[in-house]
């Protein structure tokens, strides 16, 4: 071997050896921002970030997906022209670990998905790029890749931490979070050199000192006030764990009275297409009444809003459901702050014990249940897969909070009964597919034993609960036989409006004894009847007046009222026999009579809130059905144009459908008429005419004549409904028909369902056209494309 081969093989080695002294650079945990391009994987997904290799012969970027949302078989992709950019230049992806470019995939069973990208080397003193998924129009990008040892030398913005893990303070170019308020600067003094600062602080007129200490690898001396403390920077999208478990079990319970909570936020950073939502909106139940309650906060121009939200206990709360998509729970009493960033991808909450809904943003809710699908009879198969899901479930759960052991308890109690009661939701409606609507024998003990008895207090506190007691005491409830008889004709002082109907009732009450003695005593049968027939004709007058307040309003409120009377008691009965505490006795009791009212549209009589107030002791319950009460009984001593409501008298030769409705349209000829066929025990159809004043505005242009027909509804309620949302007007017509009236032109049109719309044209036919008066926009396109054809051909 001659001198210049061992010279050559001797620089080889040298390179070699410089090369391997040549470490990777790895970033752990680096910090990110969001790009500005959100497709819908922004929303069912996050996407963190997780390690960094910068080596020198090739970039590798590790990023873990995590679920956000329940939504079915969520899937994502990366493009195979997915690239990182620093600067102008593109560095084009080589190679994916655990995931396939350009092919749809889903988390793992854990709802994640770990993943390593490769790209060509980036250039030496590279400290910050970006990650973009393609060009598409809906591509991830996730900007500002940098080391977390570049965030901690900035002070604005920045994020603090105190060592029990909760945010305390927050500090940004124009202003500072503390104290779930926004603080604006008075003065901001800051040492360029040492990191250091004095800042002044107000709110209103509040004044406040901050003194911040140097930087020492993320932990700084803050002093606020006169307390002082070591904070750490916050540099994760979401809070990270807290340094020790919190091992409470229960939620602030307030026996159910009327509270308030408080929610300061920030939705910072808001993307362009958000901007038109100007309102910030908290969606949860009112399980007194069974029904869905929003509050809205308004939105300034940064994004900041306060909302001051009533409530009755803890409560489950789905969160701006069109923007954020944010589900947790808060406590009454409670002041919160919530700041979602769509920028950097940060939510945190800040306020007194919070640490529940900072896990929950971090480690987000399922939506995990199983319903019974139509056709589906089977119910030991249902029930065996209902069981193994919440197993499954909850295995799931225990091995997040093994994984992660310093989550809370409450966190797992949470997690894991928000779970089962979605679960109890589904499976309670589930009894539609039994036979005659109803649970069978062996779903019924499972729903007990696994769902009944297992509710969380309070029991406001997941979302769920309300609907499985709708459904779940419903059924158990139908499953008693319930006999009623009740002898009107001995309660005749409670029948009669006044004395002179009270004498009348008397009259024929002795009438009624004395014509049984003569029936009773004929010999025969055809001389009983011949008895009868003339003791009628011979009182026929009597008979009539009498039959009115039989058939009358008054009456069958009494009747009706007797009815409750004897169905709460059997209800107490069967709530006891399950063990129901007392607040679900009051609260059953009371939904039952606020249901009736809304339903009815017609106010109780005094003796039925009388019986209620001795069966019920929760004040809300009583001060929630009085509420409702008093208000249709305003509406119903409310005056109105009685115009409105038209005669069927001259109707009443007629009983074919086509005949009747050509009777009625006949005074509306040269005019548009929409029909609407509705009750007052159809929900939607009630939803639908609330709106009636913005759909008269909307078509005013139009000259249409508005007819409505009522099916199966009491006089009163029918005209209370009217009076309720204003269904009035001169060119408005309601008709109450008979009931078999009423079916034949139903007949005739074909109608199957309520609310039902249909549109005449100016001489009366029928347009074969489908037509919803609850989409105005669609109808008055319509309307104008008709008024143009009838223009064209005059």
């Amino acid at each position: 071997m001659n001198k210049k081969t061992i010279i050559t093989i001797l620089l080889a080695l040298v390179a070699m050896a410089g090369q391997a002294k040549e470490k990777a650079i790895v970033w752990e945990q680096p910090t990110t921002e969001f790009g500005t391009s959100y497709g819908d994987g922004f929303f069912y997904l996050a996407l963190d970030v997780t390690k960094v290799e910068l080596k020198a012969d090739e970039t590798v970027v590790y990023i873990t997906a995590q679920e956000r949302s329940d939504y079915p078989d969520y899937t994502f992709q990366f493009a195979g022209d997915t690239y990182l950019k620093v600067g102008e230049q593109r560095y084009t992806i080589t190679s994916a670990d655990n995931i396939e470019l350009n092919k749809f995939v889903q988390t793992n069973k854990n709802g994640q998905r770990d993943m390593a990208f490769h790209f060509p080397p980036l250039p030496k003193g590279t400290k910050v790029f970006d990650f973009i998924e393609g060009d598409g129009d809906r591509a991830f990008q996730i900007k500002g890749i940098k080391p977390v040892e570049e965030r901690w030398k900035q002070l604005f913005p920045s994020y603090w931490r105190d060592n029990n893990g909760d945010w305390k303070i927050a500090f940004f170019e124009d202003c500072a979070i503390y104290d779930c308020k926004f603080w604006n600067y008075k003065q901001r003094d800051v040492n360029q050199k040492t990191g250091e600062a004095i800042i002044l602080m107000t709110n209103g007129n509040d004044e406040l000192k901050v003194m911040v200490g140097k930087d020492k690898k993320g932990q700084r001396p803050i002093q606020i006030g006169s307390d002082k403390k070591v904070y750490s920077m916050i540099t994760t999208r979401f809070l990270p764990d807290y340094p020790t478990k919190d091992t409470r079990e229960g939620f602030v319970d307030t026996g159910y009275k009327e509270d308030t909570i408080t929610v300061v936020g920030w939705i910072k950073d808001m993307p362009e297409q958000f901007k038109q939502l100007k309102t910030f909106d908290f969606g949860y139940e009112n399980i007194y009444t069974d029904e869905h309650q929003s509050v809205s906060a308004d939105l300034d121009e940064q994004g900041r809003f306060i909302a001051k939200i009533p409530v009755l206990n803890s409560t489950e709360f789905f969160i701006d459901w069109e923007r954020c998509f944010v589900r947790t729970m808060f406590e009454p009493g409670k002041t919160y702050f919530m700041l979602y960033d769509f920028k950097e991808g940060r939510r945190y909450f800040m306020g007194d014990d919070c640490r529940l809904q900072n896990e929950l943003f971090k480690y987000p809710l399922d939506w995990k249940s199983i319903r019974m699908e139509d056709g589906d009879k089977d119910f030991n198969k249902y029930i065996a897969s209902v069981d193994s899901l919440l197993k499954v479930q909850g295995a799931v759960i225990n091995q997040l909070c093994e994984e992660h052991p310093t989550l809370s308890t409450r966190f797992n109690i949470f997690r894991k009964g928000n779970t089962l009661m979605q679960q109890a939701r589904d499976f309670g409606q589930s009894r539609f597919r039994g036979p005659n609507f109803q649970l069978p024998d062996n779903a019924r003990r499972y729903a007990y034993d696994n769902f009944w008895t297992k509710m969380k207090k309070p029991y406001t506190l997941h979302r769920d609960i309300g609907s499985f007691l709708n459904d779940y005491l419903d059924d158990v409830i139908r499953r008693r036989e319930f006999n009623f008889s009740y002898s009107y004709i001995d309660h005749l002082p409670e029948i009669a409006a006044d004395e002179q109907e009270l004498n009348l009732l008397n009259r024929w009450k002795d009438w009624i004894a004395d014509a049984q003695k003569k029936v009773d005593a004929a010999a025969t049968d055809e001389e009983r009847h011949q008895i009868a027939d003339k003791l009628n004709a011979d009182n026929a007058e009597m008979i009539e007046q009498v039959n009115k307040i039989l058939n009358g309003s008054r009456f069958n409120r009494m009747m009706d009222s007797k009815l409750l009377f004897a169905q709460m008691k059997e209800q107490v009965q069967v709530l006891d026999s399950l063990g129901a505490d007392q607040f679900i006795k009051d609260l059953w009791l009371a939904r039952g009579i606020y249901k009736e009212i809304d339903n009815r549209r017609t106010a109780m009589l005094p003796e039925v809130i009388d019986t209620l107030k001795t069966m019920v002791s929760n004040p809300v319950c009583i001060a929630m059905v009085e509420k409702q009460n008093d208000y249709y009984l305003a509406i119903e001593n409310r005056e109105f144009d009685k115009l409105v409501l038209k005669s069927s008298d001259n109707l009443a030769d007629l009983s074919e459908g086509e005949a009747l409705l050509k009777k009625i349209l006949e005074p509306y000829k040269g005019k548009f008429v929409l029909l609407d066929i509705w009750g007052t025990w159809c929900s939607p159809c009630k939803e639908a005419l609330s709106h009636s004043t913005e759909e008269y505005a909307r078509l005013k242009d139009y000259d249409i004549q508005y007819l409505y027909l009522a099916n199966r509804s009491p006089q009163t309620a029918w005209e209370n409904v009217i009076k309720e949302y204003n269904v009035s007007g001169p060119n408005v017509a309601h008709y109450n028909l008979p009931a078999e009236q009423q079916a034949a032109i139903e007949h005739h049109l074909n109608i199957h369902s309520w609310p039902t719309y249909k549109l005449f044209d100016r001489n009366g036919n029928l347009l074969d056209l489908s037509v919803d008066a609850r989409n105005l926009e669609g109808l008055a396109r319509l309307l104008e494309q008709m008024k143009q054809k009838t223009v064209m051909y005059k």
